[in-house]
């Protein structure tokens, strides 16, 4: 992945010089055209070449380089951020119990004006609440212990709540699982961000609390909505995050993953044969 990167912002910045350089030449020529023209019929042409072929060259160097990086520059700058955020952070509630936790979490979300439902079923699965305003969603669910294919049936769930019967194609979504043990295999899944739709117009992050230790594993180095939320309403505090509510070593689920972009490809991903978790 390193290698990758290297390779496409020295396209990039290659791509980006070519086209500072060309605009200023092309504007340059329409102001001195007239000048040229007048010195030599055949200095004009060949100014009028040369700014065809920087116009041409422009149009190559673009469709190369989005072509090439286009599609897995957002998924290796979303790996990026889980590899570089903190291992795990502190909550400031004091509620140290799974229920009152999630109550607490409700009762904040319910005075900020969002609308709230309670044991709100989507298909086979319950959710202990569900809140939203205007595209700001919400999902609760109190858990005795949680893995990594808990996770991902009840993210499959809220993308189906959203996207199906609310009909949605825009937003933000917390789903936030409050329990007492959570394995390391949905510990892994709570630095990913799921983004739907052709342009991530719809963007769902995972937090996962342990009320009794207090940690709360999310994304909290990307600035966003999803990171807000899970700030304002989870963990009770401001952005940015102060220090005293980050544990700052990094897991080894992130060493893993960081080792395991290694073996990336830009054609395996194309291909589709490339899964990072």
């Amino acid at each position: 992945m390193k290698e990758i990167r290297k390779k496409q912002k020295r396209l990039y910045k290659i791509m980006k010089v070519l086209i500072i350089f060309s605009v200023i030449f092309i504007l340059a020529y329409i102001g001195a055209e007239p000048y040229a023209a007048a010195y030599s019929n055949m200095l004009a042409v060949i100014l009028n070449y040369v700014c065809d072929f920087l116009v041409i060259a422009n149009m190559i160097l673009i469709f190369t380089y989005y072509s090439k990086y286009g599609k897995s520059d957002a998924f290796l700058t979303s790996i990026e951020y889980e590899i570089n955020d903190n291992g795990y952070y502190f909550t400031s509630r004091e509620e140290s119990e799974q229920d009152s936790y999630l109550n607490a979490v409700y009762e904040d979300l319910k005075n900020s004006k969002f609308t709230m439902s309670k044991n709100v079923t989507v298909n086979d699965f319950t959710f202990d609440f569900r809140a939203y305003k205007k595209k700001e969603f919400f999902y609760g669910v109190s858990v005795d212990s949680i893995d990594k294919n808990d996770v991902l049936a009840y993210l499959d769930e809220i993308i189906d709540d959203i996207t199906i019967k609310n009909l949605k194609r825009k937003g933000n979504a917390v789903l936030l699982f409050v329990t007492d043990k959570a394995e390391d295999s949905a510990i892994e899944l709570s630095k990913m961000i799921t983004p739907l739709g052709k342009k991530d117009n719809i963007k769902i992050a995972i937090a996962i609390v342990e009320p009794e230790s207090k940690k709360i594993y999310f994304r909290g180095n990307e600035e966003s909505i999803c990171r807000r939320l899970i700030a304002n309403y989870v963990m009770n505090c401001d952005v940015p995050i102060k220090d005293k509510f980050i544990h700052k070593e990094k897991m080894q689920f992130q060493y893993d993953l960081e080792e395991k972009m290694e073996s990336f490809t830009i054609k395996d991903f194309k291909d589709g044969n490339f899964y990072a978790h």
